[in-house]
């Protein structure tokens, strides 16, 4: 794997005018994609390559922790929507965070392929944690990213992987079918289409051939602690979603909010501490087993 880092400037004091004027100015932008959420901390940009020569954008949170968090951005989202930013500032420091745009998203080279490619997007994230030498990485999958999370790690069980040490989804479908509305009737009758391909940008991704993922075809060989998060009101993916996946992994670990819709951008607004809570515990255990702090390269 290639990595390449952009130039990195010297450090500035936040502007915090020219800060509440951007984060004011997101927060009335309700499409996800078109986000471009300020950092209020130090990041560093990143292009990390995959073996099949994506380059993949990445942003890393450093805060001298030998313990990582990759975070997972949904469909119809990018790494620098609100919902991603806030939640990586809320996790940085007794972790360090990565996150990143998939393939075909964001600026992130290629093509989607509503998950199976994308397995090669976090294959490369993970391979990115380990060379840094970070001792334990946990991976946080929002909605789609979620079940592309839940998908690839399913299907490398007894391959050589660079595998995560724990995973929390957040609004994640256990299977492309099961999500509401329009999407099953779009993901199979539409997306299938060459026709289609060129209104993808109007979600914000581009799309290349289709090659959706499916958890539930791999899930159970899953051999990492697992967390899902899920909002009983959700209707993009609906709750029913989370005890599907439970049933096929027994051991994993099941938090539903009452009254809460989709996913962290919903989750933001509705039940922050809750949120925030269940990961710092469930990610907890990584830190309290580590050794001292490292210093990131």
């Amino acid at each position: 794997m290639n990595q390449s880092n952009t130039p990195k400037p010297e450090p500035r004091p936040l502007d915090l005018q020219t800060y509440a004027f951007q984060r004011l100015a997101v927060t009335f932008t309700p499409i996800s994609h078109l986000q471009r959420a300020p950092y209020s901390g130090p990041t560093r940009s990143l292009a990390i390559r995959t073996v099949d020569s994506v380059d993949i954008v990445a942003t890393l949170f450093p805060r001298g922790q030998q313990d990582l968090l990759i975070i997972c951005h949904g469909f119809a989202a990018n790494q620098r929507c609100l919902a991603i930013v806030w939640l990586a500032e809320a996790l940085a420091g007794p972790w360090d965070v990565l996150t990143f745009d998939w393939r075909g998203y964001g600026q992130s080279g290629g093509l989607a392929s509503m998950g199976g490619t994308e397995a090669l997007d976090l294959a490369a994230m993970l391979r990115f944690a380990r060379e840094q030498g970070y001792r334990r990485v946990g991976v946080i999958g929002e909605s789609m990213g979620g079940l592309i999370t839940l998908a690839t790690l399913g299907a490398a069980v007894g391959r050589h992987f660079p595998h995560p040490d724990r995973v929390a989804t957040i609004g994640a479908p256990a299977d492309y079918a099961l999500t509401g509305g329009m999407r099953p009737y779009l993901m199979r009758s539409i997306a299938p289409q060459m026709w289609a391909r060129p209104f993808a940008p109007l979600l914000g991704f581009r799309l290349g051939p289709l090659n959706p993922a499916r958890p539930l075809d791999v899930v159970s060989q899953l051999d990492q602690p697992l967390l899902l998060i899920h909002g009983a009101a959700d209707a993009t993916v609906p709750v029913q979603n989370a005890y599907v996946l439970k049933e096929h992994v027994p051991a994993a670990t099941l938090r539903i909010y009452e009254g809460v819709d989709h996913s962290i951008t919903a989750m933001r607004v509705q039940s922050p501490t809750a949120l925030l809570d269940d990961l710092r515990a469930y990610f907890g255990v990584m830190v309290q087993a580590s050794a001292p702090h490292r210093n990131p390269q």
